[in-house]
């Protein structure tokens, strides 16, 4: 608050105060009084006026200066009007009520937003799980009924349990922290795991997988970890180009880090649009020449690998291949 600002706010009444020792001093002088005694009226005014003035702006600078202080130290802004002290005056008093006012309404709307969300979150779960025991059903019906079209079927049950994943994964994003849990996991079993979970697909797709340099272990959450693989599989044979799809998984030992390498012989991205795949609801090119992408899987992935400390990054040449790093961090505390 600045004293030019607030002494423009206060220019009415200097206006009318002005006008009235104006008014007064012509009053004066035609009743015969001095201009010296008069003058020296005007000096005791003004002295009075400025004192009055300097003293109010720095009685309000003060109080705003605690109010800033008090907002400052608040984690929860929006309950400033209940941890604050006394209002002095009844203007101060008036306002805080209607600020109190405000801030209920508004916690009462967050509250009802979040107790919905938590409601549509628990729905979404449960319906997960629901749909997980008749894809079960027919991957087992499947297993047992060995034909071409029982594999078809299979190959795109596999797909249909993946974007069911993806569903409960996205919808357990805010609450991530609450389940996972961080303990050494092989790289190689992780990465055959998820390719059993897609076998059918993979071969139905003519894909060759090489994991003759995979191994190593890492600290992170099997599950997750699991999932980050599978979308980043899956988006390789959903963009292979017309040659035979080759994947070549590896990974290098750093001074800090534990890389592990995936990398595909596909279509490639633009490099203008590297900068943006990991961006919610980005397709790109590639999504937007028929290749049903929802922009989900890589933001999924990112936002994981952020939770679970892992750098993630993309590198590509279109036409050519596409690699996606993940970034292991080493450290001696989870050796304990």
């Amino acid at each position: 608050m600045s004293f030019s600002g607030w002494l423009h706010d206060k220019k009415a009444v200097l206006l009318v105060c002005f006008a009235g020792a104006l008014f007064f001093s012509v009053l004066l002088w035609l009743f015969g009084l001095e201009i010296g005694e008069i003058f020296l009226l005007w000096l005791c005014f003004l002295f009075i006026a400025a004192g009055l003035l300097l003293w109010n702006y720095l009685s309000l600078r003060r109080r705003f200066l605690h109010f800033r202080a008090v907002m400052d130290e608040l984690d929860r802004k929006y309950l400033f009007a209940e941890i604050t002290d006394v209002p002095t005056s009844e203007w101060e008093k008036a306002y805080f009520e209607l600020m109190k006012t405000a801030l209920k309404d508004m916690t009462d709307e967050v509250s009802q937003a979040n107790r919905l969300s938590r409601e549509y979150r628990e729905f979404i779960e449960q319906w997960i799980h629901e749909m997980k025991v008749p894809v079960t059903g027919i991957q087992l019906l499947c297993e047992n009924n060995k034909s071409d079209a029982a594999r078809k079927i299979l190959a795109q049950t596999e797909l249909i349990s993946q974007g069911v994943e993806r569903v409960l994964f996205y919808a357990r994003l805010g609450n991530v922290e609450k389940d996972y849990l961080v303990k050494e996991v092989s790289l190689r079993a992780c990465v055959m795991e998820v390719l059993a979970q897609n076998r059918q697909f993979l071969i139905q797709n003519d894909v060759c997988v090489h994991t003759e340099r995979l191994s190593g272990t890492v600290y992170s959450d099997q599950k997750w970890l699991q999932f980050i693989l599978n979308q980043i599989i899956i988006n390789s044979v959903k963009y292979q180009s017309s040659q035979p799809l080759v994947i070549d998984v590896t990974t290098k030992e750093q001074e800090n880090y534990v890389t592990l390498s995936i990398t595909d012989n596909g279509i490639g991205i633009r490099e203008s649009e590297l900068g943006r795949v990991f961006d919610k609801g980005f397709v790109g090119s590639n999504g937007r020449a028929g290749k049903n992408s929802t922009g989900i899987g890589l933001y999924l992935c990112d936002q994981l690998c952020s939770r679970l400390g892992i750098g993630i990054e993309i590198k590509s040449r279109a036409g050519e291949y596409t690699t996606v790093l993940l970034h292991f961090p080493k450290s001696e505390f989870l050796k304990v």
